[in-house]
C-alpha cells in the first residue's frame, strides 16, 4: 500500500510540473516567433529608400553660407559690321575736253601714259565705263562694284547735287519733284522728276492723274484711266501736261517709283502721296 500511495503521489506532483514546463516552453517559442516576425517586417535602410525616404542635400550655395557671390555675367563684345565696299580713287586726271560731230569727249591722263580721248560708252582699262561727259565734269562707273564716280575738271569744284547725293544702301532715296503751284486754265505745264545719284539708279515711274482735268503730252506710255509709265535713267525727266478743265479747281498728280541700282537690286524710293497743282483763270482773275 505504501508503494502504491507513493506512486500516486509522485504522479500527482509530476503532472503539474509537466504542464508548467510545457507552457513555459511554448510561450518562449511564441515570443521568439513574434520577435522574428517583427524584425522581418521592420524596414531596413534599403526598404526606407523604397518607401520614399531619399537622402537630401542642401544646394552648394546654402551649404556654404560664406561663399562669395557668383560673378556677374560678362556683356557680349559688340560685333563690328563690315563696311560697305568703296571704289578706289579715280586714277585719271583731266587733260582737256571738246566736241566732235555733236559728241562731247574728254582727254584723260593716267600716270605713266599719254592722254587718251574718251566719250560716253567707252570702257577704260577694262575697269571704268564713261557714262557722261559735260563741260565741267565727267561721270565714270567703277565696274567691279558698279559704283559711280565724278571727275571734276576744276580742282576743288564740287559735283552737282544730283550726283553727289548717291543713295546709301538700305535707306530709301527721295524722288525730287519740281512743279508749279498754279497753272492757268488751258495752258501746258511741266513736272520735272529727278532720281538722286544721277545715272546710278534706273527707275520706272507710274504716273496717275485725273483724265477729266489733265492730259499727258509727250514722253510716257499713256494708259486708260489717267495713267502713264515713264522710264528714268539718270538726270531729270520732264513730264508735260495740258489743262483740260475749264473752271478753276485743284488736282493731284501721284507718282509711284520702282527703282534698281547698277546691280539690278531694288532700291526703296520715298515719294509724296500726291503733288497738288491749282488751276486758276487765265491772267489770275
Amino acid at each position: 500500500m505504501n508503494r502504491v500511495r507513493a506512486s500516486f503521489a509522485l504522479a500527482a506532483i509530476a503532472a503539474p510540473l509537466a504542464w508548467w514546463w510545457s507552457g513555459a516552453t511554448d510561450s518562449g517559442d511564441a515570443a521568439r516567433t513574434v520577435h522574428a516576425r517583427q524584425a522581418a517586417a521592420a524596414p531596413g535602410p534599403a526598404d526606407q529608400n523604397a518607401l520614399g525616404f531619399q537622402p537630401r542635400s542642401l544646394p552648394a550655395r546654402r551649404s556654404d553660407l560664406f561663399a562669395p557671390p557668383p560673378a556677374a555675367p560678362r556683356k557680349p563684345e559688340p560685333i563690328a559690321l563690315p563696311e560697305a565696299p568703296k571704289a578706289p580713287p579715280l586714277p585719271y586726271k583731266y587733260d582737256g575736253n571738246g566736241e566732235l560731230q555733236g559728241k562731247r569727249f574728254v582727254y584723260l591722263a593716267r600716270e605713266g601714259r599719254r592722254s587718251a580721248m574718251a566719250s560716253v560708252g567707252d570702257i577704260l582699262d577694262g575697269t571704268y565705263r564713261v557714262e557722261d561727259v559735260t563741260r565741267d565734269h565727267a561721270v565714270l562707273r567703277y565696274l567691279p562694284l558698279g559704283i559711280q564716280q565724278v571727275l571734276m575738271y576744276q580742282a576743288g569744284a564740287k559735283p552737282p547735287p544730283e550726283l553727289a547725293a548717291a543713295p546709301v544702301p538700305g535707306r530709301p532715296v527721295e524722288l525730287q519733284v519740281d512743279m508749279p503751284a498754279e497753272v492757268a486754265l488751258g495752258q501746258e505745264f511741266v513736272v520735272t522728276v529727278r532720281m538722286p545719284g544721277g545715272g546710278l539708279l534706273k527707275a520706272t515711274i507710274d504716273v496717275r492723274y485725273d483724265p477729266e482735268v489733265l492730259a499727258m503730252v509727250g514722253a510716257g506710255l499713256p494708259r486708260p484711266g489717267g495713267r502713264a509709265v515713264v522710264e528714268v535713267a539718270g538726270g531729270s525727266t520732264p513730264l508735260r501736261f495740258k489743262v483740260l478743265a475749264d473752271t478753276p479747281t485743284s488736282t493731284d498728280i501721284a507718282l509711284q517709283v520702282n527703282a534698281t541700282d547698277a546691280n539690278g537690286k531694288r532700291v526703296p524710293v520715298w515719294t509724296q502721296r500726291a503733288n497738288t497743282v491749282s488751276l486758276v483763270p487765265s491772267g489770275g482773275a
